[in-house]
């Protein structure tokens, strides 16, 4: 479906999108690559929609489930360049072995939490146990997340860290011996490490320790000197043992990490594939969240063009409202193939009506639930909307003529299915030509296989096969509680009607001026002017 970057933000799906949150790496990155199903995937997409219908009934029934499986998937880190290094011929080191480790740890977690779950679930958003992969990097089954190079990985390396054990054990022996002679020679006690810190008041301890041939200074400071034992000719002989043995060791370490990458590349599609089940099904979840979180419902797909709404609630504008105590009116719409055209007074919630249809037939689109209380829509081929100041600065076109820019876009696609929503047509020219273009438009696109509306002021453009919806408008007004515009609100009524007949636009901007406190002569003569 061709949505363009000004459509996404003026209907606030980036804001909505916002609300979605999956949980682990791989979910973030599959939501970023988010796009609306197009009508040749209405398969797809209502198995999508029934998916998440499932979810939000096993999240009722089965929450603790799902609170341990997004506790587990919090542990996660993105190795995916990882493996798929590892799968180049590349090797990886110990710590990417224990990223790997922990994620296959987890993985076991989250498969065993989607056994418990009363679904079949598709192999899609199935997540399996790596059995081979647990075994490669747990070979001694100790059920540790640290990851460790075992001896068991190769004898050459057992034999090696058995002889350098065995040499630094005898190193130490030595090291004992010779701090006990020292002990006894100088009547002091060395510490465990075989060293002794004295202090730079005591200048003969320290000048007959220096004369010691057992003792070497092995550092110094202003206030003391450090002495330890110094080795001979045989603990040093052992000590380049140790480090040599040290070195050969490394190598084999490093051979043994070779194997195991080639081990670990062997499996390497086993393990991107349960990414990308983890990705699915963290995404999933995420929208099934995201319908609790908004009351929402799952939409029918109709066959036919139409878009039916029942109580229909914009979530960005009800959660502003929200905050500031007030509650949204919800809208119902039952919309065919043709035009409609919104009247009402300023201030009367056409606007948002208008971005309402548009936010909730993109929700349709990329597989959401949406706010209201039933919805049948069609799939499209395009929504287009035009609404506030299409001044363009860069191209040096006015209001009107970025409006009409937009418009003539919209044109070139309307031989498609398409949603097309347009605030205050050819609002920015005069009034007597921005009717005339607005009734050569609604002509136009009344033979077009789209659902077209249009919110406006003009009189006439309503006639015989165009909907006509007007919003109810203010309703028993206190004009006692003049000069507050916020007192609107509790007047207005935002529900849209059908009107039947030649009714012209509603007549609501004098009330509502009185209201706002527009000083009363001026009203007066307003009104004189309308009745002549």
């Amino acid at each position: 479906m061709n949505i363009n970057n000004r459509t996404y933000k003026i209907l606030d799906i980036d804001r909505v999108l916002s609300d979605l949150h999956p949980i682990t790496p791989f979910g973030i990155k599959l939501k970023s690559l988010m796009k609306p199903y197009t009508r040749a995937e209405e398969v797809e997409l209502k198995e999508e929609l029934d998916r998440v219908e499932k979810i939000r009934e096993l999240v009722d029934t089965q929450r603790a489930v799902f609170v341990e499986i997004r506790t587990h998937m919090r542990g996660i880190k993105d190795i995916r360049k990882s493996v798929e290094r590892c799968m180049e011929g590349g090797v990886l080191n110990s710590v990417e072995f224990f990223e790997l480790k922990n994620l296959i740890s987890i993985m076991r977690s989250i498969s065993q939490s989607q056994s418990a779950l009363h679904w079949k679930i598709p192999e899609k958003y199935k997540v399996h146990v790596l059995e081979e992969v647990e075994k490669l990097l747990d070979p001694e089954s100790c059920g540790l997340k640290t990851f460790y190079i075992y001896d068991c990985y190769s004898e050459a390396l057992r034999n090696l860290r058995a002889e350098r054990t065995k040499a630094e054990h005898l190193l130490e022996e030595m090291r004992q011996k010779k701090a006990r002679d020292v002990e006894s020679e100088t009547g002091l006690k060395l510490r465990s490490t075989g060293d002794i810190t004295i202090s730079r008041n005591q200048a003969d301890l320290i000048k007959k320790l220096i004369d010691c041939p057992k003792l070497q200074v092995f550092s110094e400071t202003y206030i003391n000197v450090t002495f330890k034992v110094r080795p001979d000719e045989s603990m040093a002989q052992l000590m380049q043992e140790i480090e040599n043995l040290k070195e050969k060791e490394a190598l084999e370490e490093m051979k043994v990490l070779e194997e195991l990458s080639q081990k670990v590349a062997s499996q390497g599609q086993a393990i991107l594939r349960n990414i990308d089940a983890i990705a699915h099904f963290d995404l999933l979840v995420a929208k099934a969240y995201l319908a609790i979180a908004m009351n929402a419902v799952k939409p029918i797909i109709s066959k036919g063009i139409c878009c039916t709404i029942k109580n229909g609630r914009h979530p960005v504008v009800e959660a502003g409202l929200k905050k500031k105590g007030k509650d949204f009116t919800p809208i119902s719409v039952n919309l065919q193939r043709g035009v409609a055209v919104i009247t009402g007074a300023n201030m009367g919630g056409k606007t948002v009506s208008l971005k309402l249809i548009g936010l909730l037939a993109a929700m349709v689109q990329y597989g959401l639930f949406v706010p209201a209380g039933y919805m049948e829509a069609s799939l499209w081929d395009f929504i287009f909307i035009s609404a506030g100041d299409e001044q363009s600065l860069d191209s040096g076109l006015s209001t009107f003529g970025a409006e009409m820019q937009g418009i003539k876009e919209m044109l070139d696609m309307c031989n498609q299915r398409g949603l097309i929503l347009i605030d205050e047509l050819a609002r920015g020219t005069n009034p007597r030509e921005g009717y005339a273009i607005s009734y050569g438009i609604i002509s136009y696109l009344m033979e077009k296989p789209c659902i077209t509306i249009i919110t406006t002021h003009f009189d006439g453009l309503v006639r015989e096969g165009v909907k006509h919806l007007q919003v109810k408008g203010l309703r028993n007004v206190d004009y006692e509680k003049l000069g507050d515009p916020d007192v609107i609100s509790q007047y207005m009524d935002y529900t849209l009607i059908e009107i039947v007949g030649n009714t012209g636009v509603p007549k609501d901007a004098i009330n509502i001026s009185r209201l706002i406190g527009v000083p009363e002569e001026i009203l007066k003569e307003a009104e004189s002017i309308l009745e002549n």
